[in-house]
């Protein structure tokens, strides 16, 4: 059948199997993977959540602002619902491509897990990036993405860093921008049982 030939025919007959039972091995594994969702299937992003967030980042900044410190403290679901319904044009505002949807955050084990889907090589598939926030020496927050798993396929860069830059423009860049600098007790920062707080100072 094929003889003659210089392999081209083969080609047009094995790329597109190839690309078939890559795109398999993706909806099975997403399938069948533990998602490790941070809510129920039955999760919606609520508009009342997502203002709660944003109430608690400026009662926080307003504290700041006139008694010289702060306590922070919101849950997942609020942080959830925001990052589904405002994360989008969050992160154009401050100059970030966000190519996400269905996102959701996990507040647990001193960790935040950001899942959502994302499109890689022209499929939408899951992505899961865990960052561990921590308190460095001088006081300041910092943010350090200790895994990153979307369905075995490399992910791009741009994509981890989108993550992690949307949690620094929200949760630091306010307090930053504040007259002196602020100072956050690393005891007071608590990550768990789907709860974010923080308290902190401005000196």
């Amino acid at each position: 059948m094929f003889e003659g030939c210089s392999g081209c025919c083969l080609s047009v007959i094995l790329i597109p199997l190839l690309c078939l039972g890559l795109i398999a091995c993706v909806v099975i594994y997403a399938a069948t993977s533990d998602s490790g969702t941070p809510v129920s299937s039955a999760f919606k992003p609520s508009l009342t959540e997502s203002l709660a967030f944003e109430r608690a980042i400026d009662d926080a900044i307003a504290q700041a602002r006139s008694q010289g410190w702060w306590a922070l403290k919101f849950t997942e679901r609020e942080l959830s619902s925001w990052m589904a319904l405002e994360g989008k044009a969050f992160a154009e505002e401050h100059g970030h491509v966000y190519p996400f949807t269905n996102v959701r955050v996990k507040l647990d084990d001193g960790e935040m897990r950001f899942y959502a889907d994302v499109e890689v090589r022209f499929l939408k598939v899951p992505l899961k990036v865990f960052i561990k926030p921590g308190v460095d020496v001088a006081g300041q927050i910092a943010f350090d993405v200790t895994k990153v798993d979307v369905a075995g396929i490399g992910v791009p860069d741009f994509a981890v860093q989108t993550v992690k830059a949307q949690f620094e423009d929200v949760l630091i860049r306010p307090f930053a921008d504040l007259p002196g600098s602020y100072f956050l007790y690393q005891q007071s920062l608590l990550v768990d049982n789907g709860t974010f707080e923080v308290q902190g100072i401005i000196r």
